[in-house]
């Protein structure tokens, strides 16, 4: 058998068709939920990005692989193996399309960390720079006599929501305005000193949270398109190949304080999708609806590759679920989360208990209780009209963490020992003001979309910089539909298309001398923008993305007229 993995870094399950999502988001993905495994609950246990891939791909809880916050400066524990690591002792080829580095590029025989194109200010383009290198594996790796793993991680969901221009207002109404003075669903994101100089960067002068909604799951569509045609590419060998589609966290959108971002032990961002497609092997259309987690994937292929478990992997396998021997593995879940908000979490069947370390930067009480079943969006704090079931809960938590400390050999919790990482993102602009009435960025003087931050980031200096002077333009009531952006993504697409040969991609090599991994470099294209040998993305930006955005608005105004 050959595994893929496809992580889909923040992607909320509810905002995918098969999860129940009444837009038109995910039309590839939920045909291939329809043909494989959708599990309805499963959770990441550790969240955000590098504790849940560490939790994902080593099979072990955070206590122990000592990974709780992004970018912190402790190492993965030196006797904790990463599931590439175990198929390649075991003689697997083992490849990857990541940008992560750090310890996940652990195992991995060749590993490929593109780089975005930025060249058009309104367009952060992800999905064909891991999709290109994708088709190139894939090819290679089908002629392999070995066993392969292939590791993808897709990042269009995350901010800064760019999505090209074809899908950009695929899900906002076309009579509302973004930038309507009198919209204030946007005012606590503006009123956030932690990311409004974030937001600033990349939606200056929104004020409509729905706008944002909306470019969140047009990133979810384009993705969705792009996924096409790596299963295309897959098809020749799908019966001999299982391929899980997951997420590492999702985000909170505006349903809860900390906008646009995966802070918070909330449904938004510790429920992800978890999907198992294996034609032959595995039964189509079916659902698991009991509690699982990401600590599960690594007993699971341990199970199916027949090798033997030497790691201790503290997760279930999945099997028993898939054969319906089992409704789910965990009657509930734990949870944590350590760099803008330092807490722990249980979660049951009815309900969500979270519990703060030290004062939580959006003013939210120390304890937090939730009854699922009454309130899935987490709306309505119980906790001090529930306090026996507080109690319970807590003590049930706690226990849980001394158990778990005991097993590992600490004494102190990790959460709590390292702590926070993050204060403040993004770099406030002399003589600016965030929020309504500020210049959009199609009339700014950008040369270069923003970017995904680098953990280096957060721990943003509050001095001001100069600012850039912007475009002498009227601010028109609908800039985002403006003729003028179409044909500036349209010129970039052109000129950033013909930049290089899908061959070229991995012509410029080194290896790393611990590991052996094959770390494939870059290539600086034309106007300084880094651009990657393989990232030939005229395909995905011609006909074709276009007519999947054009079919996904038709699909959206069909379902609005039911």
């Amino acid at each position: 058998m050959n595994i893929v993995l496809i992580a889909l870094d923040t992607q909320r399950a509810d905002h995918l068709g098969c999860y129940g999502y009444e837009k038109d988001t995910s039309p590839f993905i939920d045909s291939i939920a329809k043909q494989g495994v959708v599990f309805e609950r499963c959770y990441a246990p550790n969240i955000p990005t590098h504790p849940s891939f560490t939790t994902m791909l080593t099979g072990k809880e955070a206590i122990t692989h000592n990974i709780v916050n992004i970018g912190g400066g402790v190492p993965l524990e030196p006797d904790v193996r990463m599931i590439q690591e175990i198929l390649q002792e075991a003689g697997w080829r083992t490849a990857a399309v990541d940008t992560m580095g750090r310890h996940f590029s652990r195992g991995f025989d060749e590993y490929i960390s593109p780089s975005w194109d930025r060249s058009d200010p309104l367009t952060l383009r992800r999905a064909e720079h891991i999709t290109e290198p994708a088709l190139q594996l894939i090819e290679q790796l089908k002629t392999s006599e070995r066993p392969f793993f292939l590791f993808l991680h897709y990042w269009d969901p995350h901010t800064p929501y760019l999505p090209p221009a074809d899908f950009r207002t695929m899900f906002y109404p076309s009579h509302k305005d973004p930038y309507d003075p009198n919209n204030h669903s946007m005012d606590p994101a503006w009123n956030d000193e932690m990311f409004k100089w974030y937001f600033h960067d990349w939606m200056p002068g929104v004020t409509d949270s729905e706008y944002v909604n909306a470019l969140y799951d047009a990133e979810t569509a384009y993705m969705d398109w792009q996924l096409r045609r790596v299963f295309a590419a897959l098809r020749p060998i799908q019966e001999e190949t299982l391929v899980i589609i997951t997420a590492d966290h999702g985000e909170i959108l505006d349903e809860q304080l900390g906008f646009y971002d995966h802070h918070g032990l909330y449904e938004g961002d510790v429920h992800v999708p978890l999907i198992m497609y294996w034609p032959g092997t595995f039964p189509g259309g079916k659902r698991v609806p009991g509690f699982v987690q990401n600590t599960d994937f690594v007993p699971t292929l341990l199970e199916l590759t027949g090798i033997t478990d030497k790691d201790n992997t503290e997760g279930k396998s999945l099997l028993p679920c898939i054969k319906g021997r089992r409704s789910g593995n965990y009657n509930e879940v734990y949870l944590s989360e350590a760099t803008w908000e330092v807490k722990r979490g249980l979660i049951n069947d009815r309900w969500k208990f979270i519990q703060s370390f030290e004062q939580d930067p959006h003013g939210r009480p120390m304890q937090e209780l939730f009854d699922l079943q009454a309130d899935p969006t987490e709306q309505n704090n119980l906790a001090a009209l529930q306090p026996k079931v507080v109690q319970q809960l807590k003590t049930k938590l706690d226990k849980w963490v001394a158990r778990r400390l005991q097993e590992t050999g600490r004494k102190v919790d990790p959460v709590s020992e390292q702590g926070r990482c993050g204060t403040r993102i993004g770099t406030p602009i002399e003589g600016e003001t965030p929020g309504a009435g500020a210049t959009p960025l199609h009339l700014r003087a950008h040369k270069q979309a923003a970017n995904i931050p680098d953990p280096k980031e957060l721990n943003a200096s509050a001095t001001p910089v100069a600012k850039v002077k912007s475009k002498d333009k009227k601010v028109s009531a609908r800039p985002q539909r403006a003729k003028a952006e179409k044909t500036t993504a349209s010129q970039n697409g052109e000129r950033n298309g013909a930049q290089g040969k899908a061959s070229e991609a991995l012509s410029n090599v080194a290896v790393d001398k611990n590991t052996g991994t094959k770390l494939h470099g870059y290539v600086e294209g034309k106007n300084g923008n880094k651009t990657k040998g393989a990232a030939k993305a005229a395909s995905a930006r011609g006909s074709g993305a276009k007519q999947a955005a054009s079919a996904a608005k038709g699909g959206n105004k069909a379902k609005g007229r039911k």
